[in-house]
């Protein structure tokens, strides 16, 4: 049974004027309803649109709003968007439930895993799960941002097979369409790189948060987890059953390897607390040789951080190797590096960090 995870934005489900349009969000409804009846697959809906939904109700302004006004609009527009789904849902006689989340959700291990569980539960009993950030709440520490690196987490946490970014443009091209005329649909991508980062642009639509370079930072999480991804057109007839189908749509996202759940979680679930300075002989270990990293191969500490943090490995010249669980407390490692300054040979002490519990990086996000 194939996992889906499809993501809409607001752009993809709201009118001209900002609200939301049951004619788009209805077209998009009959072909997920229909992929979950007539096809062996379970699907996740990412759904944005909460805040937009509630600006349009309450007539404001989106260019001057303060943040606790966006989130008093998310708090009204999340009611009429599940609504607007229960009710879009239900003659094809399928039962949503209401997945709300923040960041931190994807950052505590055992919240990760509960959100994880719950996600499977539902897709079990044959529930359709839509997600969204809970924006009423989020500060800036806890939020996503977007809802493209929300879908992304979503198919790590769910372990998907697809995840589709549905959107107000079919792809990514070689310039900007809407500029260039030269400007050429790109169909297939196998590697995200810094120059097709810099080719992404900027910011997406005005009622949306994300733009092209987001999408591709979503497509980075997912196929460093081993999750194909599509980014497309929502307004393509059929586009949903068209991708599944094995036609060209959009741009398509190949996924080189799947690395188990824990380490898809290290590497892109939480944010790092600190930081490790390496020597070349232990970034060659890593890198080389499948090691696991010893006290003998830091060279300096940064950050504040706990054992059971997550924190980065980094070579002197600042290249991110990796990220790791870490068995000792920053302060704990401090004064193990002082007793080895002070001549003390430190060859008991166990892996700083073990290899089964590190992703090892190179180039902003590539896994080897």
């Amino acid at each position: 049974m194939k996992r889906i995870v499809v993501k809409i934005g607001s752009s993809s489900l709201t009118d001209e004027s900002g609200q939301l349009s049951p004619a788009k969000m209805s077209r998009l409804v009959d072909q997920i309803a229909e992929l979950q009846k007539d096809t062996d697959c379970q699907l996740i809906l990412v759904s944005s649109g909460a805040v937009a939904a509630g600006l349009g109700r309450l007539g404001w302004p989106r260019p001057y709003i303060t943040m606790p006004e966006k989130q008093a609009a998310a708090a009204v527009g999340q009611g009429l968007l599940i609504e607007l789904y229960q009710k879009l849902f239900a003659p094809h006689g399928i039962v949503t439930a209401q997945l709300l989340l923040t960041r931190s959700d994807m950052e505590d291990r055992k919240r990760f895993i509960h959100t994880r569980n719950t996600t499977e539960t539902l897709l079990h009993h044959g529930i359709l799960p839509i997600v969204n950030e809970n924006d009423t709440v989020t500060v800036e520490e806890i939020r996503f941002g977007d809802n493209d690196t929300l879908g992304g987490l979503v198919a790590l946490v769910t372990e998907a097979d697809l995840l589709v970014l549905l959107t107000d443009i079919d792809g990514l091209y070689t310039a900007n369409p809407k500029t260039d005329p030269n400007a050429t649909r790109i169909p297939d991508v196998w590697e995200i790189t810094p120059d097709l980062m810099e080719l992404a642009g900027g910011s997406g639509s005005a009622v949306g948060t994300g733009g092209m370079r987001t999408k591709l930072m979503a497509a980075r999480i997912a196929v460093d987890s081993g999750v194909d991804v599509v980014v497309a057109s929502s307004s393509e007839p059929d586009v949903l059953k068209r991708i599944l189908a094995g036609e060209s749509m959009g741009t398509r996202f190949h996924s080189q390897q799947r690395l188990s759940s824990k380490k898809s979680w290290i590497a892109y679930g939480p944010r790092p607390e600190g930081r490790l300075i390496i020597d070349p002989g232990a970034a060659k270990a890593l890198l080389e040789r499948a090691g696991s990293l010893l006290i003998q191969g830091i060279r300096e500490v940064e950050g504040d951080f706990q054992e059971g943090s997550i924190v980065e490995m980094v070579t002197e010249e600042g290249l991110l190797i990796g990220k790791g669980v870490v068995s000792f407390s920053d302060r704990d490692l401090r004064l193990l590096l002082e007793r080895r300054q002070m001549g003390e040979k430190l060859r008991n002490i166990h892996e700083v960090i073990h290899r089964n519990e590190m992703v090892v990086q190179v180039q902003e996000g590539s896994q080897v």
